[in-house]
Parts: structure tokens; sequence; C-alpha cells
């Protein structure tokens, strides 16, 4: 889960940079998890990230975001260059969020 999250927080943090320097979703929801369980991460890991990050982010944002995780890394780097800069933060702010609630619950149990 650290990985993953880890490797999903880089590649937003640096489409973010690129994006400012030049500058709902159930069925994606259920692929953003597909995606998540398929790089090899428990289903109840990638499960509370998808929860989290659809609680922490309007219906829309989560949808692209959601979106984007399900495409791979190419789909991270469009979707990050496409949103605003204020966007961009709350879904990197999102995503350290459920990474780092979902690892605690993770290690806990």
């Amino acid at each position: 889960m650290k990985k993953l999250v880890l490797v999903l927080a880089a590649s937003l943090v640096l489409a973010g940079c690129d994006a400012i320097s030049g500058a709902g979703g159930g069925g994606q929801k259920t692929a953003m998890i597909k995606a998540c369980t398929d790089s090899g991460e428990p289903e109840a890991d990638c499960s509370c990230l998808a929860n989290t990050l659809e609680k922490g982010l309007d219906a829309e944002t989560f949808k692209a975001v959601a979106t984007a995780i399900a495409s791979g890394d190419s789909g991270i780097d469009d979707m990050m260059a496409g949103l605003a800069p204020e966007k961009q933060r709350d879904v990197t702010g999102a995503l350290l969020t459920a990474g780092m609630s979902c690892m605690a619950a993770s290690e806990g149990g």
C-alpha cells in the first residue's frame, strides 16, 4: 500500500508541477479499485483508498481521478495537467490523506 500511494502521489505532484509551470463515479471507482488490486495491492487497501478519495473530493474531481488511476500513469499525468492549480492541490492532499488513513488502518488490522 505504501508503495502504491507513494507512486501515485509522486506522479500527481510531478504532473501538477508540469501543469502549473505550463500552465458519481461508481464505474470509475470500481475500475480504480481493480487497477489497484491488479497492481498487487490488497483489496481492502484499494477499497479504503477509493472510498477515502471519494469522500475527500467533489464528485467531478473524484470521477476524473478514478478514471485516471484506472487508466495508468499517462492518464494520471494528463488528468493532473488538465486541472486548475487549486484542484491539483485538492487531489494531492486527498491522496496523501487517503494513503495515510488507509495505511494506518491496514497496519492496525
